[in-house]
């Protein structure tokens, strides 16, 4: 099935906003995952551009704008900033996951003002094997939440999707690794090389990076 024109036009431009501020690298990297990639996508820089990280955070809410849930969960650290403004733009109250419980205060792992019932959509930066995210899901639950929806603005395509699919929990992303790549390569700023080695390290073919 074909990617619907409006989706394809948002990938393009995503693709190249990320390229252009420096999010997308080439080389040898180790992922939270504990995974090696010859790709790395860091979104941590985009609150430091702020045309692009409002137009980014334009379509993360129009993208879940649709979706039934009463608050935002942010993860730490890449999904803080995306999440607490996109909870501005659409008017949501918003809660942060830390990556661990503080040692000290009220021990807390989410932090911020919720009711036990509520629903929660969880937005992340960048979306590997789906670890960080199953461990807030449940952290989430913990609590007396409901959770149900995730998005990411990329989907490293690696197991995330699946591994909280049998949580209940739908991941929605604005992009893909693979997506991104490919736009990359139609436009001429990743060389041949680097695409092939990259979409064969995505397909699995390499475990040399």
């Amino acid at each position: 099935m074909s990617m619907p024109k409006e989706r394809l036009y948002m990938a393009e431009e995503l693709a190249i906003i990320l390229y252009k501020l420096g999010c997308v690298k080439i080389g040898s990297f180790k992922l939270t995952s504990g995974m090696w990639s010859p790709i790395y996508i860091d979104l941590r820089r985009l609150p430091s551009h702020p045309e692009e990280f409002d137009r980014i955070t334009d379509i993360c809410a129009r993208r879940v704008k649709d979706l039934k849930f009463d608050l935002i969960c942010g993860i730490a650290t890449g999904g803080i900033p995306l999440a607490a403004v996109v909870a501005f733009k659409l008017k949501k109250p918003f809660i942060y996951a830390r990556k661990e419980e503080k040692r000290h205060g009220l021990s807390r792992l989410i932090e911020g003002d919720y009711t036990a019932g509520s629903e929660v959509l969880i937005i992340d930066d960048v979306a590997t094997t789906g670890g960080t995210l199953e461990r807030v899901v449940k952290a989430l639950r913990n609590q007396g939440l409901k959770v149900s929806q995730a998005l990411v603005v990329v989907d490293r395509e690696q197991g995330a999707r699946e591994r909280l699919s049998k949580l209940g929990v739908a991941l929605h992303a604005l992009t893909t690794l693979k997506d991104i790549v490919a736009v990359l390569f139609r436009a001429e700023l990743i060389s041949s090389e680097d695409y092939e080695r990259v979409m064969k390290y995505l397909r699995g073919e390499s475990d040399v990076v």
